[in-house]
Formats: C-alpha cells, sequence, structure tokens
C-alpha cells in the first residue's frame, strides 16, 4: 500500500477513482517527510522524487531551523579550522626542529676539522 501510493502516477490514479483531489504530502507530519521523500528517492528514482519535493517543499522548508543550522555550520568550521591551525603548527615545528638540527650538524663538522 506505501509503495502504490509513493508512486506518484499510481497515487493520481487511486485518487481519481476514490475522487480526492488533495495532495497527499499534505497529511504527512512535516517531522516525518524527509524519510518519506528518502523512501521515495530510493524505491522510485529521481523522477518520482523531483515530484515528491515539488509538492511537499513547504512542508521540507518549515521544520529546518535557519538559526540552528547556521550555528552547526559554524561550529563544523571552527572544529575544521583548529585542526588546519593545528597541522600548519606541526609542520612549522618539524620545519623549526629540522633545520636547528642541519645547524648543528654544520657547526660539529666544522669543530672536527
Amino acid at each position: 500500500m506505501i509503495q502504490s501510493q509513493l508512486h506518484s502516477a499510481n497515487r493520481e490514479e487511486l485518487a481519481g477513482l476514490q475522487v480526492v483531489h488533495q495532495s497527499l504530502y499534505s497529511e504527512i507530519n512535516p517531522l516525518h517527510l524527509p524519510e518519506v521523500l528518502s523512501l521515495i528517492g530510493l524505491r522510485h528514482g529521481q523522477g518520482e522524487l523531483y515530484v515528491a519535493l515539488k509538492s511537499s517543499i513547504a512542508g521540507v522548508v518549515s521544520t529546518v531551523n535557519r538559526k540552528q543550522c547556521l550555528q552547526q555550520q559554524r561550529a563544523y568550521h571552527k572544529a575544521k579550522l583548529e585542526a588546519i591551525e593545528a597541522e600548519i603548527a606541526a609542520i612549522e615545528a618539524a620545519d623549526g626542529d629540522v633545520a636547528q638540527v642541519a645547524s648543528e650538524s654544520r657547526s660539529s663538522k666544522r669543530r672536527r676539522t
């Protein structure tokens, strides 16, 4: 039953038989829409997913908390930046150690002669 309801052509045919002309997606809790859309994409392909998104985009967008989304992006990028800065510091420390070892090596060679 769910399979037939997720396919837009089948759903349109069934709605015509039942004389019902409203969107199935208006009946689905917006919090469940992402899972429903995922099922449609997995089972019926991109064409059906496009039809479903077109019909339900207002419900999907209404569930997005823009402020929280931006805060999560900021935290992600901050952590990424800290990791990059730590890697650069490690490379600079290693470069400094190599330069120090090289200069000590040159000075010890000069002492031997």
